[in-house]
């Protein structure tokens, strides 16, 4: 039950790195929280219902409070300063067109089109179009006479700026303390990967451990590069430190995670070779590096190093590596990163100053991006290849025509079902499109909608019979599932909706016009917009999903070459870049590698060999981790050989041919190319026995991208 509880714990903690999902769950609930009493004054003052102002301030609140995440408070009142003039742009459309039934209906249509279209300009003009779709929605869903017009605009300057205000006071994140607790989860998923290990070496025949494993390595990743994106502010690095030594830390926590699991792959798969003891002995030694005290940890380790019997090669690969977790570990802990491969001149030869130092990778809202770059780099091969045609339109234009085309379609289906509530079928079509840049992920998307709004629905209704008559208990889960929708939503999409129709229930509970019947009608309109988001999104000017898989597969091996490239640079004495940034930038096209795979694998599509894809996804990681092991121990050296870069720069031209291929595995011609450069690369790194022990090291993890890059193009 402790181990258990153990493992549970470290879970959860490295589950939200920063606490960010906690965060923009409370941040949204402050928000809404208090802006409706705000709103409840303004509208006192103005003498006129405080319905509308409470739910139109309330969904402005909801909006920026999650969606505007600024370094600065001058950005922040940059941003913060467009938000009155995007919403008050769509509840004006709203009320002025509502009016007219059609001419509302293709203001509609328009307004969507357009709310998607102006995202190409970047983060804080995703949020202003969709505040500006929410409040042409909302002008639609009140149904107010024009004459309230004014008070309502009064609603969202007043919501608006009381954002501002919380937002730069109370909302406003302590950059080093986000830090310091994604190091922390960082830590935690670290741990989870040695509870994995250990789950290895009790069942090495079975392929569960070892995947849960890779699973872990991979979240392992994602931390580290959202740590690389909070290093874009320079006040997150602790007192003492530079941005340059974090990054450098938390690529070196990835290689000894990394080293480590390779080890204990390895050793489960020869564990009947192990001399009498020495599995328990490294049972004990995983024990110890996840939970035990450091000096006890240390102790383990030499006494495996200090044993009579020769030690395995998978032995001393996971005594190395733990020895460098714990000195990674004791370093954070100190705050002193100091690099014990420094140049004698003390300069550290991964370091950059604060003013070079550039994020590899840009968050929107505290997150890490999605696969919107992949899938423009499709688009933008497209508009290289002909002079012009509709498959070489921008993602941001492509999308904003399938949303209007959708919300247009939701509109004639929706009216169908219900005059009065057609607008839940164009929320359902249009949703489909936010946060999704292929057909595979709106097809999720939508299926997840749809199974959240089925499951809610049930809720829904008990919960409803339950508040009725209960002001206090209604009000406090309306708060509740806010506080949840926001939590869940990175997890699952489908839990977001979960909660958001139960609260929609006790909103409808609090205005006393629940009905069982209404929330039917919400599930019939979502399932009918969710039909149509699919069908548009793969009839009308698709991305696949398959492309995009591609484009990233492309990507990332295109980064590995730019990797090998450099380390040839450094091994020739004549560096031109920063290695430790392109390992990061290799990390997050792996990201994306694994994002991309797992949307091919999850779609249901057709002929789908999800083994096959698994193999490929580890196999890519191997050439990963091991370009990343080779890139640290080149800058780190400062060793200088011919014939190692040499060897460099033919994978590189290996890899970036392997980045040309559209389908893998390669043909036959590519396939024997890069394995004859395996054999070219074999004789270039066999260097003497009493040659330098870093490079020797080098040597090694230049033989070991050559393997994977042969297993890549294998068949």
């Amino acid at each position: 039950m402790g181990t258990v509880l153990r493992d549970s714990r470290d879970r959860l903690v490295a589950s939200d790195p920063g606490l960010g999902r906690l965060r923009q769950a409370l941040r949204a609930v402050l928000a809404v929280a208090t802006t409706v009493l705000v709103e409840g004054v303004y509208a006192g003052w103005a003498a006129l219902p405080a319905t509308m102002a409470v739910l139109v301030g309330a969904i402005v609140a909801m909006l920026t409070s999650t969606l505007v995440s600024e370094p600065s408070r001058t950005a922040t009142l940059g941003t913060m300063a467009g938000v009155p003039l995007a919403a008050s742009l769509g509840v004006t459309l709203g009320v002025v067109t509502s009016a007219r039934h059609v001419v509302g209906l293709v203001s509609f249509v328009v307004v969507s089109f357009a709310a998607v279209w102006v995202r190409r300009f970047g983060p804080r003009w995703f949020t202003y179009g969709f505040l500006a779709w929410q409040g042409f929605f909302f002008a639609l869903f009140l149904h107010p006479p024009v004459k309230l017009l004014p008070f309502l605009l009064g609603a969202v300057v007043v919501a608006a700026a009381w954002v501002t205000l919380l937002l730069l006071t109370v909302l406003r994140g302590n950059p080093r303390v986000r830090l310091r607790r994604t190091v922390e989860a960082l830590r935690a998923r670290a741990r989870a990967g040695i509870a994995a290990m250990l789950d290895v070496l009790d069942d090495p025949d079975s392929p569960g451990p070892q995947r849960r494993l890779r699973t872990q390595l991979v979240q392992l990743s994602e931390i580290a590069l959202l740590m690389d994106g909070q290093l874009a502010d320079p006040r997150a690095v602790p007192a003492g430190l530079r941005r340059g030594q974090v990054r450098r830390w938390a690529v070196d926590v990835e290689i000894a995670m990394d080293e480590a699991a390779a080890a204990v792959v390895d050793l489960a798969r020869h564990q009947h070779e192990l001399p009498a003891g020495q599995l328990d002995g490294i049972r004990h030694l995983l024990r110890m590096l996840g939970w035990g005290a450091g000096e006890q940890a240390h102790q383990t380790v030499r006494a495996l190093e200090e044993q009579a019997a020769p030690l395995a090669p998978g032995l001393r690969r996971l005594t190395w590596a733990a020895t460098d977790l714990l000195r990674l570990v004791e370093q954070w802990d100190a705050g002193r990163l100091d690099d014990p491969g420094a140049t004698r001149a003390g300069e550290d030869p991964l370091d950059t100053t604060d003013a070079d130092f550039e994020p590899v990778v840009t968050l929107f809202a505290g997150n890490l991006p999605g696969s919107a770059a992949v899938a423009s780099s499709i688009l933008e091969e497209a508009r290289g290849r002909r002079r012009w045609s509709f498959a070489g339109l921008e993602l941001t234009t492509r999308q904003a025509v399938q949303a209007a085309l959708a919300a247009a379609l939701a509109i004639l289906v929706g009216e169908a079902i219900s005059p009065q509530r057609y607008y839940w079928a164009v929320i359902a079509a249009f949703i489909a499109f936010t946060g999704a840049s292929n057909a595979g992920e709106t097809f999720r998307r939508s299926i997840a909608r749809v199974a959240g709004t089925m499951a809610g629905l049930v809720g829904a209704i008990a919960l409803a019979h339950a508040t009725t008559g209960h002001p206090a208990a209604v009000v406090t889960a309306l708060f509740a599932c806010i506080f949840l929708a926001f939590y869940v939503q990175r997890l699952s999409y489908a839990g977001m909706i979960f909660f958001i129709t139960l609260m929609l229930g006790q909103m409808y509970t609090m205005l006393n016009t629940f009905t069982d019947a209404v929330l039917v009608l919400r599930l019939e309109e979502t399932a009918a917009g969710a039909a149509i988001g699919v069908a548009v999104s793969v009839l009308v000017l698709p991305t696949g999903t398959r492309a995009t898989a591609r484009a990233a597969r492309s990507g990332f091996l295109s980064q590995l070459a730019d990797v090998l490239d450099e380390c040839a640079e450094h091994l020739r004495a004549e560096p031109t870049g920063d290695l430790v940034a392109l390992t990061v930038a290799l990390d997050a096209w792996g990201r994306q590698v694994v994002n991309t795979y797992r949307a091919v694998a999850r779609g249901g599509l057709i002929g789908i060999d999800r083994g096959r894809l698994r193999h490929r996804l580890s196999v890519l990681g191997a050439c990963g981790g091991h370009a990343r092991a080779l890139a640290v121990v080149v800058a780190e050296s400062g060793i200088a050989s011919p014939a190692l870069a040499d060897a460099c720069r033919e994978l590189a031209e290996q890899s970036r041919l392997l980045a040309q291929q559209q389908v893998l595995p390669a043909p036959s011609d590519v396939g024997a190319a890069v394995a004859d450069a395996r054999e070219r690369v074999a004789s270039l790194v066999a260097v003497p026995a009493d040659a330098d022990p870093r490079a020797t090291q080098a040597g090694i993890e230049i033989g070991r991208v050559a393997d994977a890059l042969t297993l890549v193009a294998a068949p």
